[in-house]
């Protein structure tokens, strides 16, 4: 693999794609590599420079997000490199970094930079290919979706651990609660890598040995391996068991 700070990813043949984040226009033909279930690299192309996020859904399709130093904002390609959907002329509010992207079957969802609104793409469904809803919860890094249910993890500064949940309306995003992301001894996870799919958000933190595990906007939140989700509510200490279960340290209510 030729990456530097490469995204990776499945495909659903059982090989997988590698990519590299930057792009300079001497290596642009090689930054996105693709092997097959042996290992063994069967082609190579660009998907443009800035990439912040790189998912495959179950067709097979490379979903990307860049961040803000380009402006291609989110795109689907082939997995033999072909554009198959792109955000221009999407109208998407405030579309310059895409802060959170969740793949889930062969539709995506988006909270990007400037205006944060949860966006669902779906290509394929061509009356209405995009849906927006406004979205007051700001700067998060991941979001999933169950139903009318979404949940929004980090955010800047002391939010960086915030977990924040929410309803679908006709047109926007109901705040309804809000928690914290924490260690199972106490503390909140020091660096972290996060990604979304479906209903899930799926965190690592230092060491990146182990993820921990949500089922996000479904029912209550499930933390495997290394997290918990804290309430004050909570009576009982914290678990230094490696299996976790929610808990609760902090939590607000919307009006």
């Amino acid at each position: 693999m030729r990456a530097r700070w490469p995204h990776l990813d499945r495909l659903p043949d059982g090989g997988f794609v590698v990519a590299a984040s930057r792009a300079r226009r001497h290596e642009d033909a090689n930054q996105v590599q693709v092997f097959d279930a042996l290992g063994r690299e069967t082609l190579s192309f660009s998907v443009g420079d800035a990439i912040e996020h790189l998912l495959v859904d179950e067709a097979g399709h490379i979903w990307v997000g860049h961040f803000d130093e380009n402006p291609a904002g989110i795109r689907r390609w082939s997995a033999t490199g072909r554009l198959a959907w792109t955000s221009d002329g999407a109208r998407i509010p405030g579309l310059f970094d895409c802060y959170a992207l969740n793949v889930s079957s062969t539709a995506a969802w988006a909270c990007p930079y400037t205006d944060f609104p949860l966006v669902e793409i779906r290509p394929d469904r061509t009356d209405q290919p995009v849906r927006v809803w406004s979205n007051g919860i700001r700067s998060a890094k991941a979001v999933a979706v169950h139903g009318e249910r979404v949940t929004f993890y980090g955010g800047y500064g002391e939010e960086r651990d915030r977990l924040a949940h929410g309803e679908l309306t006709g047109t926007s995003v109901e705040p309804t609660e809000v928690s914290v992301l924490t260690l199972p001894n106490g503390p909140a996870p020091r660096r972290r890598r996060v990604v979304s799919r479906g209903t899930r958000i799926y965190v690592q933190a230092e060491p990146f040995t182990s993820w921990g595990l949500s089922t996000s906007a479904a029912d209550t939140q499930h933390w495997k391996d290394q997290f918990a989700c804290r309430r004050p509510s909570d009576a009982s200490p914290a678990r230094s068991s490696p299996r976790l279960v929610p808990a609760r340290i902090r939590q607000s209510s919307t009006e």
